[in-house]
Formats: structure tokens, C-alpha cells, sequence
């Protein structure tokens, strides 16, 4: 019996080349949908640090929007991750920007005690390094959780403190995803202190679908246990 040829477009290398330029689409999206964080970098030394936190408020409902376009892509079900981005940067502006506000806000007053920490011990006291890896730890714990609820904003409809607890409930719920994502994130972040914060707009993307692979597990229990279609009605 002769085999049937495989449809064009259908093997793992135009597989892999399609997921390739998604990634590198998003990328651009998400550098696009933040330039007035790169020109706030740029004047920080004017405009003071706080320029920047107010410049980070746009980045949630982009990580949203390219969270979204890529659960997509991975599942086979995009419809490109152009439209898609779009599509959920619209509908998702609103709730990623009440879900990453108060976020925000908590990783900016550990990055300013973090920062005031050698001013107010002195250089020479040894309880500092004990409080600046405490305060690491709670700018990691708080940014995993932060990406968790805008991971399960693209993807639910939950309230804002619904994605809250959710997030909470994936540490121990999903412990190997929150170590993953809390991984994901340290190395971004030591490889950009190792070298500049100017390579971020070139990994963002390859960052986000990491993310988005490594917590396809959590968004697959939150789907069985939480919503309608699986076993529970709610959080």
C-alpha cells in the first residue's frame, strides 16, 4: 500500500520555523508595545527612577497579549501571533493593568530598599547580606507571582483577587512550574545584570514562550479544577 505524502507545511522543521518566527514576532510586539519604558531607560538620570516604574505599567497588558498569542501558537490553535497579540491587548488592557499595578508597585518598594539598603546600615554591617538575599527572595517570590496571574489572565476570566489566590495556590500546587518560572526569571535577570539590560528587548521574547511552555501544566489544572468545562465551578 502506497504511504500517503505528508501535506506541505505539516513536518517539524515548518513546525519549527513557524513557532521561530512567531517567537520573534511577539518579540517585536512586545518591544514595540513598550517604547516608552526604553525611553524612560534612556532618561533616567533626568527624570529620576520613578520615570521607569511609571514606564512599567504598560509591560503587564503586553505580557498578557504575548502570552496569549503564544499559548496559542503552542497549542496549533494561533490564527498569527500578530492578530492574536492585538486581539487580547485590547480585550485584556484593563484587567492586566489592575492585576500588575499592585505588583508593580510591591517590586518597586523592594527595589528601592534594595537600593537605600547600604545607605541605612552602613557598609560594614553584617546583618546587610542577610537582608539584601531576604529581599531578593521576596522581589522573586513576588515576580513569579506576578507572571502567574497575568499567565492565567490570558488565558481565564478569573477576578482580580480570583487571579491572585491562583497565583498563591500554584506554589504549592504546582511546585516544579513555580520553580521553573521563578529559574526562568533569575537568569534573565542575573544574565542581564552580567552584561546590559539592553539585551532584555532582544530575549523577551524566548523568555515568554519559556514561561508559557514551563507552565502548561498549571494553566491545564486550573482549567480541570476552576472552570466549567472541568470538574469545579470556581477558586
Amino acid at each position: 500500500m502506497a504511504q500517503k505524502k505528508a501535506a506541505y507545511g505539516a513536518g517539524p522543521l515548518f513546525k519549527a520555523a513557524g513557532t521561530a518566527a512567531g517567537v520573534m514576532m511577539g518579540s517585536a510586539l512586545l518591544v514595540l508595545a513598550n517604547v516608552l519604558l526604553l525611553v524612560a531607560v534612556l532618561a533616567a538620570p533626568v527624570l529620576g527612577a520613578w520615570a521607569v516604574v511609571v514606564a512599567l505599567l504598560p509591560v503587564g497588558p503586553a505580557l498578557v497579549a504575548c502570552m496569549y498569542a503564544f499559548n496559542r501558537l503552542l497549542g496549533g490553535r494561533d490564527s498569527g501571533v500578530y492578530r492574536d497579540f492585538v486581539r487580547s491587548y485590547r480585550l485584556n488592557f484593563l484587567p492586566a493593568l489592575k492585576v500588575w499595578t499592585p505588583c508593580l508597585v510591591v517590586l518597586a518598594v523592594i527595589g528601592v530598599n534594595l537600593a537605600g539598603l547600604p545607605a541605612a546600615l552602613g557598609p560594614d554591617n553584617p546583618a546587610a547580606p542577610a537582608l539584601r538575599l531576604v529581599l531578593l527572595v521576596l522581589a522573586l517570590l513576588a515576580a513569579t507571582s506576578a507572571v502567574h496571574a497575568l499567565l492565567l489572565l490570558s488565558r481565564f476570566s478569573f477576578r482580580t483577587r480570583d487571579l491572585y489566590k491562583l497565583a498563591l495556590y500554584s506554589f504549592g500546587a504546582q511546585k516544579r512550574v513555580s520553580l521553573g518560572t521563578a529559574g526562568i526569571l533569575f537568569v534573565t535577570a542575573t544574565l542581564l545584570l552580567l552584561t546590559t539590560a539592553y539585551l532584555l528587548p532582544f530575549l523577551a521574547g524566548a523568555v515568554v514562550i519559556l514561561v508559557c511552555l514551563n507552565a502548561r501544566p498549571l494553566l491545564k489544572l486550573v482549567e480541570d479544577k476552576f472552570t466549567a468545562s472541568g470538574r469545579g465551578a470556581g477558586p
